[in-house]
């Protein structure tokens, strides 16, 4: 490996305020890349291979783990394990012609990064295995973590049922808690993630979105199967099929929190699915990150006429249900 990969003279610096810019909009993009390019097929490239990424993002597989790429300015590729929501995303500043070592949650490369050749919006990018045996240093310079909403097996923590779980109900206006500077609070969105990750609807959402990411797993038989053990023998019809369930129910969810203006965020909970009826924003809301105090919260798109109990009963439906097709049948 070492020969035909020569040590370079140069090599591209991340600028770290750059990326910290792209970091909600990689999140996103990197997301509807992989759940758009699913459909189409998954290129699995064993232990090595290229993998051409579009202007639209690519997923591929790799040593039985799946990943989604997108390259952004200045060569900087976004990385992500799936599923995204529980996984970080890797900024890595590529060279044509030299590989980056990459280590993807571990403390030795486990991943070869290299740029062959780019034409306009389309990249063609070689990824490797690189076994942790090796010890391989990573070149740590040329690689940023740009998101870190990793989650620690939320299907098994259910949550109780907050007490004042309602859709109408908001602890204040925007305007209350809105303040007239434009400037972002330090270490603000921190604070407004703490304070989003104390909430019941923190854990609410992970688990929903665990429940989502299943769903590839669920398919027409085993649904079938499971629909008649949960509904006294009968058969799905109409719009309890699996076709139109599957293409109702969302297969992923993602969050993303902004700053409006000084310590007031805003996160939004995103779906995606077959349809634009249930793709878009769930649940939004307002955090002030000096406070901890959220606001404004709504219920949408999927959860729309909703409320918060609602919607943690139907968690719960899912759960007793089981497998991975309890969220199509609650």
């Amino acid at each position: 490996m070492a020969s035909r990969n020569p040590k370079p003279r140069n090599r591209k610096k991340i600028d770290q305020k750059k990326v910290a810019s792209y970091i909600i909009i990689a999140v996103i993009i990197i997301a509807v890349a992989f759940y758009l390019i699913t459909y189409k097929g998954i290129q699995d490239i064993g232990s090595a291979g290229n993998v051409t990424i579009s202007s639209n993002g690519a997923v591929f597989i790799m040593g039985g783990s799946e990943y989604s790429a997108y390259i952004g300015s200045g060569n900087i590729l976004y990385v992500t394990k799936q599923p995204t929501f529980v996984n970080p995303t890797l900024a890595v500043s590529l060279s044509k012609g030299v590989i980056i070592h990459v280590n993807y949650m571990s403390k030795y490369s486990d991943m070869g990064i290299d740029l062959l050749s780019e034409n306009g919006s389309v990249y063609n990018v070689h990824f490797s295995i690189i076994s942790q045996s090796l010890a391989v240093p990573p070149d740590s310079g040329q690689i940023k973590t740009v998101s870190s909403n990793a989650i620690h097996n939320t299907t098994a923590n259910v949550q109780s049922e907050p007490s004042n779980a309602s859709l109408g109900s908001t602890t204040s206006t925007i305007t209350s808690t809105t303040v007239t500077t434009t400037t972002a609070q330090p270490n603000g969105y921190d604070m407004a993630l703490a304070a989003l990750k104390k909430s019941a609807y923190y854990s609410l959402m992970q688990n929903y979105s665990e429940l989502y990411q299943n769903t590839s797993k669920c398919t027409p038989a085993l649904y079938n199967k499971t629909y008649e053990e949960n509904n006294y023998g009968s058969t799905p019809s109409g719009r309890t099929t699996y076709q139109n369930i599957s293409t109702f129910v969302p297969f992923n969810m993602t969050y993303s929190i902004n700053d409006v203006a000084g310590p007031l965020y805003r996160v939004n909970y995103t779906t995606l699915s077959k349809t634009t009826i249930s793709t878009g924003t769930a649940l939004s809301m307002y955090i002030n990150a000096s406070s901890g105090k959220i606001s404004n919260v709504t219920f949408s798109g999927i959860f729309r006429t909703l409320n918060q109990s609602m919607v943690y009963q139907g968690y719960l439906t899912a759960v007793r249900v089981g497998g991975a097709c309890g969220i199509y049948i609650s």
